[in-house]
């Protein structure tokens, strides 16, 4: 464990795989290496199987454990944002035991998702909630998709110890970094848009879009426009219907971000903090690999972080 915990990322047009650990000083990355896939190969879908060919991803999760000096063990594996759905439910009270929590929220859930409950995986983490309530942050998918990545993982000899999304990675990383007050967290990544608000180191809105992280860099325009728009739609959403004021500053996550956070900082008005810095080193393409590796090895399989 000296060494780190290893953190593997599976998406679309891309795979990542890096060891991390937080020290006195930060965080560390002690080996990390990220390759490209064929576009078709992951198809990122919440109902369907998302690998295309499964002896291919295999072989190239073999070639990026070689160059990043992996031998095999267990992992914390990433998936795209868009193969999970994560959100939260209310309840007023919740007295029971784990089992009966989960089996509750199952019965909120079943008409609210487009397959049947019994064919979910479902894991919760209580929140403070509104008011003396209770909030359950649950991530939800299908049975068949996880299973698919699972055995694809495993058959190169990793051992999926934790298995979250992208989201959550991220979600997880940039607590290390010491930003704090209400932030919104804005990450384009190589299949979804992600907006996370963050109030007292809590998140209060979970927003997932549909994005094309490998378009040409002729679409540069384009894609600032798009994140420009989403960004002003997310906030009037924060003020008019949450009520929350809105964020006090941005925090930017990903590689190539230097242009869009200059973007940023002349259309919003707000203060916009980058992740990773250029200062220590870590590549934007590791950032979720990072995050994932940082979650602590839990006593049996589970989505989200304590």
């Amino acid at each position: 464990m000296m060494a780190g915990t290893w953190g593997l990322e599976i998406d679309k047009g891309r795979i990542g795989l890096c060891r991390a650990r937080l020290t006195s000083r930060g965080l560390e990355v002690t080996q990390g290496m990220s390759l490209p896939l064929p576009s078709a190969l992951i198809t990122p879908a919440l109902t369907e199987l998302n690998v295309a060919e499964g002896q291919t991803l295999s072989g190239e999760l073999r070639t990026l454990m070689k160059k990043a000096g992996c031998r095999g063990g267990p992992v914390v594996l990433t998936l795209p944002d868009r193969s999970c759905r994560i959100g939260w439910q209310d309840f007023e009270a919740l007295s029971g035991t784990p089992s009966e929590t989960r089996q509750l929220l199952c019965w909120r859930l079943k008409d609210r998702i487009p397959f049947p409950i019994h064919e979910s995986r479902i894991d919760y983490q209580p929140l403070p909630g509104q008011g003396s309530g209770t909030r359950l942050l649950y991530l939800l998918a299908r049975e068949a998709v996880i299973a698919q990545y699972e055995a694809l993982v495993a058959s190169v000899g990793l051992e999926p110890t934790r298995i979250i999304t992208r989201g959550v990675a991220l979600y997880r990383l940039q607590n290390t970094s010491g930003i704090s007050g209400k932030r919104l967290l804005l990450a384009a990544g190589p299949s979804s848009l992600l907006f996370v608000y963050v109030e007292e180191h809590i998140p209060r809105l979970w927003r997932v879009l549909p994005w094309d992280g490998h378009e040409p860099a002729a679409d540069q325009q384009h894609r600032t426009e798009r994140v420009l728009r989403e960004l002003h739609t997310t906030i009037r959403y924060l003020r008019d219907e949450m009520g929350t004021g809105g964020p006090d500053r941005l925090v930017l996550m990903g590689e190539g971000e230097d242009t869009l956070a200059e973007s940023l900082r002349g259309a919003c008005e707000l203060p916009v903090d980058t992740i990773p810095e250029r200062r220590n080193g870590l590549r934007g393409e590791l950032l979720a690999p990072a995050g994932a590796a940082l979650l602590r090895q839990p006593w049996r399989p589970r989505w989200i972080s304590h």
